[in-house]
C-alpha cells in the first residue's frame, strides 16, 4: 500500500524512453556496438619492467653466496717509489710525491701574488 503512494520510476521523464526518443526498446537489448579489451591486449599495456619483479624475496644465505665473490682481492702490482721510496701503485703517480710538488707550487703562487710581482712563463 505503501509503494502505491510513491511515484513509480517507470513514468517519470528520466527512465521514460520515448521521452529521450527511443522508440522501440529493441534499441536497448542490442549488444554494444564495442567489445572489451581482451586479456593479452591488456597484457602489452604494461612495459616489460614492470613484469620483471621477484616473486620472493632472497632468503639471507643466498644473498650471502652471491655476494661471496665480491671481496677485498690481493694487489700484485705494489712497487716502491723510485723518489722516496714509498709504496705505490705501478703506474700510478706517488701520492707523497705528488702532494710535496704541488705544495711546492701552491707556496710560490702565493708568495708571487703577495709580492704583487708577475712572472711569465716561458
Amino acid at each position: 500500500m505503501a509503494f502505491a503512494l510513491l511515484p513509480s520510476l517507470r513514468s517519470s521523464p528520466v527512465f521514460n524512453a520515448a521521452a529521450w526518443g527511443l522508440a522501440s526498446s529493441s534499441f536497448l537489448l542490442r549488444p554494444f556496438p564495442f567489445s572489451l579489451p581482451k586479456l593479452q591486449y591488456l597484457w602489452d599495456l604494461f612495459p616489460p619492467f614492470l613484469l620483471a619483479v621477484p616473486k620472493k624475496k632472497v632468503s639471507h644465505s643466498r644473498k650471502a653466496m652471491r655476494s661471496a665473490n665480491k671481496g677485498a682481492k690481493e694487489r700484485t702490482n705494489i712497487v716502491h717509489c723510485p723518489g722516496c721510496g714509498a709504496a705505490k701503485l705501478a703506474h700510478h703517480l706517488c701520492p707523497h710525491c705528488y702532494s710535496e710538488i704541488t705544495r711546492g707550487f701552491k707556496k710560490e703562487a702565493h708568495d708571487r701574488s703577495r709580492s704583487g710581482s708577475i712572472v711569465e712563463l716561458d
